[in-house]
């Protein structure tokens, strides 16, 4: 039978289509295959369900510490209402707004920062569990995405107005981690060999330690003035109260209203003493640490070194779990929301 043109012409698309499809099953195979050497596991090997108890913790860390930034806005407010009560000094909103310890662009940044490592170790852990190549590039594209986001917030947070000092000390983190994260995630996105991912990791990962240990000190110094501040509006409660109680005819409503502020006091410092976010924030480091070990560990070093990532993603859920339900329920009393006991 003689082809015409058109038929000939269809019949070369079709086998360069063909060929490209085959060449690409081809590098699917291989990248599948080095990956799978890179995490020294057989590909049907699971651990899908720590990697999603690690992303549900990261997510709600991330929540908790916003959470908890803001609400230290709201003690510095309330213990100036109060004192300006107590000294019956005059109040407006200006003067209230000034008492901020923490701006919106310095809240985004830290729980943007929890967000970045969160992504990034999700990467890691989509990679050393060998998953299909098109879930390892797009949580590394999310990943790439998620430190882009963290370096503009960093130089918002840094340029603009911010109000805790240390604001500006995490242009250097932010940079190093970004710049180690990008080089890893890289050579991930481009397909890059097993070897060369392993060796970029062995290199490139500790620059992000910096950024953890930032988080970590500074979220406990913003706590405990929180704490600090909270202990000082009991002060003024306690005082408010007593000085009712020695007027010749104590307004009895208002030692009502004064008794349930202090009872509410009570009850938000119980949930404040429990809501320091530090340990949760060095769990957090500790797991990203224990799968950067699986994917580094000899082969015959594996098995140990995923029972010690299985642990301290457990550690990790378990610090996260009273956090987010502590400063859950503090933001709920102070909304107004809490159940009377």
């Amino acid at each position: 039978m003689t082809l015409g043109p058109d038929s000939v012409k269809h019949e070369a698309t079709g086998n360069v289509q063909h060929y490209r499809k085959y060449r690409r099953s081809g590098a699917l195979a291989l990248l599948t295959l080095g990956l799978a050497l890179l995490s020294g596991c057989v590909l049907d090997q699971d651990y899908t369900p720590v990697v999603m108890q690690f992303q549900q913790a990261s997510n709600s860390l991330a929540q908790s510490f916003e959470a908890l930034l803001a609400n230290a806005n709201t003690v510095e407010y309330e213990h100036y209402i109060d004192s300006q009560a107590f000294e019956h000094g005059q109040l407006s909103p200006a003067q209230i707004d000034s008492r901020a310890v923490i701006t919106e662009d310095e809240l985004k940044l830290r729980s943007d920062a929890v967000l970045a490592l969160a992504s990034y170790t999700t990467a890691l852990a989509t990679l050393a569990q060998g998953k299909e190549e098109a879930q390892i590039v797009a949580d590394a594209n999310a990943a790439s995405a998620s430190f882009s986001t963290l370096a503009t917030d960093g130089q918002t947070a840094a340029a603009s107005h911010h109000l805790i000092p240390s604001t500006a000390d995490y242009a250097g983190p932010i940079s190093a981690a970004a710049g180690a994260a990008g080089e890893i995630l890289g050579l991930i996105e481009r397909h890059r060999t097993h070897e060369e991912i392993r060796k970029s990791i062995e290199k490139n990962d500790p620059a992000l330690a910096a950024l953890f240990n930032l988080l970590g000190s500074e979220s406990k110094a913003i706590y405990e003035r929180q704490k600090s501040t909270q202990s000082a509006q009991g002060v003024m409660l306690f005082a408010d109260y007593n000085r009712e109680i020695a007027q010749p005819a104590p307004d009895k409503d208002y030692l009502l209203q004064l008794s349930d502020r202090i009872k509410q006091f009570r009850r938000n410092q119980a949930l404040v003493a429990n809501s320091d976010p530090a340990p949760a924030i060095a769990a957090f480091k500790k797991a990203h640490d224990a799968l950067v070990a699986l994917i580094l560990a000899l082969r015959s070093d594996k098995p140990q070194s995923l029972a010690a990532l299985v642990t301290s993603v457990r550690s990790f859920a378990a610090e996260v779990q009273p956090l987010s339900a502590n400063v859950q329920a503090t933001a709920a009393t102070t909304n107004g929301k809490a159940a009377t006991r």
